[in-house]
Formats: structure tokens, C-alpha cells, sequence
């Protein structure tokens, strides 16, 4: 065969690899939703499977050969935030299938990590705590300190603060007086609303905002100042009762 010859042909092999990528990655939604209606039906085998599946699909589309090397940075938050949210949650869904056989630990453990990796620093991030919060609560796990340490870890890993971070920058110290509390918010339910609302209100407003010229006016003259002055009184008298 000539080299033109195996050129074609690699050729139509890559072809055909793409079409049948492009097919698998239109029906993946199909494949998560089998994943759950087997999960639901008490088919565990079945629901990891499909699981797998869907989540083997993103990581062929993302370039990676391992579901556990996909990553936030692959993915447009503008246009693919509700896939996040859905690998999160099928993530989790993992982890909790793997805890219940000991010998599958670690891949519960991976899962976690990747739960975490795709909750923190999200719009959703609150919603997914409480939903690791309510299952600590609740449910009967082989490997609870493992949940748990997932639980913590998505807080610890968040930095972003969105407005104030906006505002003051990454490493200010009232950003990270801002962010004390947060952490108080977070011990109450009502405060957990709060936290959720406002992760939900500023990283729209910020994200979709922030390059404009009457953002940045009202930012630097009237939401900055105001930030600084409750910084300055009722701040510290919050974050001394931390």
C-alpha cells in the first residue's frame, strides 16, 4: 500500500471514530438517565455501568482516557454548567454505590475527589454540601469519614467570594475576612440559604457584568466602600463569635 493509500485510509478510520463519537455524545444524557433509573430500581451493577458510560463519553470527548483525569478547565461554566453539576452529581452517585463494598474504597474515594474537584468554586457548590450534609445525616456509610472530609473539603477548596473577590482582589484581607463569614453562615440553615443565594445571584452578576463600564463604576464607587465600612464595624463582631 502506498503512503497515500494508508493516508485515505487512516483518514476514513478517523472519520468513522468521530461519527460514532458524535452518536455516543448526542445519547449520553439517555445513557446518565438509564444510570439513574437503574440506580433507583435497586440494579447497582447496572447503574455503575451506565454511569461509567456516560461519564467514559465525556472523557473521550474531553480528550482524556481516564474518567477520573476529566477537569473543571475542560468545560465552559457560561454554557456547560449544567453538565458540571450533572458530573458532580453522577460522581457522588458513584462514590455512594462504591462505599458499600469495601474492596471498591478507593474508587469510592476517587469518585469524592472529583465530586469535590467539580463542586467547589461552582454556583452550585452549596447545593451540592447540603446534599453530602443530609446523606452524612441520614444514611449508613461504610467509609463515613471519607464523606465527611469530601464535605469539609469543598469549603476549603472554595476561595471565591465573587463580589468582594471582585472588588478587593484574590488575597485581600477583607476577602478573607468575608470569607470567615461565610464559614459562620454556613453552621446555621438560614444561613446556608444565604450562602446559596448569594453563590447563585454574584457569579451570574459577576461573570456576566464584570467587563462592563457601569459595573465597574457602581463597584468601585458604591459596592466597595459599603463592603469596606461592614468590614470595619459589625465584621469583626461577627467573625470574634467564629
Amino acid at each position: 500500500m502506498t503512503v497515500s493509500g494508508k493516508a485515505k485510509r487512516v483518514s476514513k478510520e478517523e472519520k468513522d471514530r468521530i461519527l460514532k463519537l458524535k452518536h455516543k455524545y448526542e445519547h449520553r444524557i439517555t445513557v446518565a438517565r438509564y444510570g439513574k433509573e437503574a440506580m433507583d430500581a435497586g440494579d447497582y451493577a447496572n447503574a455503575i455501568k451506565k454511569y461509567i458510560d456516560y461519564l467514559s463519553i465525556i472523557a473521550e470527548i474531553k480528550d482524556q482516557k481516564d474518567v477520573y483525569e476529566i477537569r473543571v478547565s475542560m468545560f465552559d461554566s457560561k454554557k456547560e454548567l449544567t453538565e458540571m453539576l450533572m458530573i458532580s452529581h453522577i460522581f457522588f452517585e458513584l462514590a455512594r454505590l462504591y462505599d458499600a463494598v469495601p474492596r471498591y474504597h478507593d474508587d469510592s474515594k476517587k469518585s469524592l475527589d472529583q465530586f469535590v474537584h467539580f463542586s467547589a468554586n461552582q454556583p452550585y457548590q452549596v447545593v451540592n454540601s447540603e446534599m453530602i450534609r443530609k446523606y452524612l445525616k441520614k444514611s449508613t456509610l461504610k467509609n463515613p469519614e471519607a464523606f465527611r472530609s469530601s464535605y469539609q473539603q469543598i469549603y476549603v477548596q472554595s476561595k471565591k467570594c465573587y463580589i468582594v473577590t471582585y472588588c478587593y482582589g484574590e488575597n485581600h484581607q477583607v476577602t478573607n475576612d468575608y470569607r470567615l463569614l461565610k464559614d459562620w453562615l454556613l453552621d446555621y440553615f438560614w444561613g446556608k440559604k444565604i450562602v446559596q443565594y448569594y453563590y447563585a445571584f454574584s457569579s451570574d452578576l459577576v461573570n456576566n457584568h464584570q467587563q462592563k463600564f457601569l459595573f465597574k463604576l457602581i463597584s468601585k464607587s458604591f459596592i466597595k466602600p459599603i463592603l469596606h465600612l461592614f468590614s470595619k464595624t459589625l465584621l469583626p463582631v461577627i467573625i470574634k463569635r467564629c
